[in-house]
C-alpha cells in the first residue's frame, strides 16, 4: 500500500519516468494491476490499435476507473502470468501494453517484446 502523497508525486512524473517506476515496482512486487469488469479495460490508440491498460499498484489503477472505465475495479495478476501468458497473447493479437495511464496522460505503449526485455532486465538486476 502506498500513501496518497506518493501517489500524487508519481502521477505527476512524465510518462517515461512512470514507465521506469512501473518496471521497477512490478519487478520488486511480482504483481501487476489492471481494471476489470466483465473483461479487462482496454483503450484505443488514435490508429485504432487496442491497448491493455496496466499499473504498478492498485491506487494508480483506481484513479483511472472513471469515464469509459466507470464501474471497473482494480484487479491484480502475477508478473509471471504477464511474462508467460499475457505478453505473448498481446503480441499474437496485435495489442499493445498500456503502461501507467493517468487521468491526464495516456502513458507509454511499448511493444510486448520491449516490455518483456525491460522487466527481465530489471529482474536480473534485482537477483544477486
Amino acid at each position: 500500500m502506498i500513501d496518497a502523497e506518493q501517489v500524487k508525486t508519481v502521477v505527476r512524473l512524465p510518462a517515461p519516468q512512470r514507465y521506469e517506476y512501473f518496471v521497477k515496482r512490478v519487478a520488486a512486487s511480482g504483481t501487476v494491476w489492471g481494471l476489470y469488469r466483465n473483461g479487462w479495460a482496454l483503450a484505443k490508440k488514435d490508429d485504432g490499435t487496442l491497448v491493455f491498460a496496466m499499473w504498478p499498484d492498485e491506487e494508480f489503477a483506481r484513479l483511472c476507473a472513471e469515464f469509459e472505465w466507470e464501474g471497473y475495479e482494480p484487479q491484480a495478476f502475477a508478473l509471471d502470468e504477464l511474462l508467460s501468458e499475457l505478453l505473448p497473447q498481446l503480441q499474437q493479437d496485435g495489442l499493445l501494453p498500456g503502461i501507467f495511464r493517468t487521468p491526464g496522460s495516456k502513458g507509454v505503449m511499448p511493444t510486448p517484446g520491449l516490455l518483456r526485455v525491460d522487466l527481465e532486465d530489471e529482474l536480473r538486476r534485482e537477483t544477486p
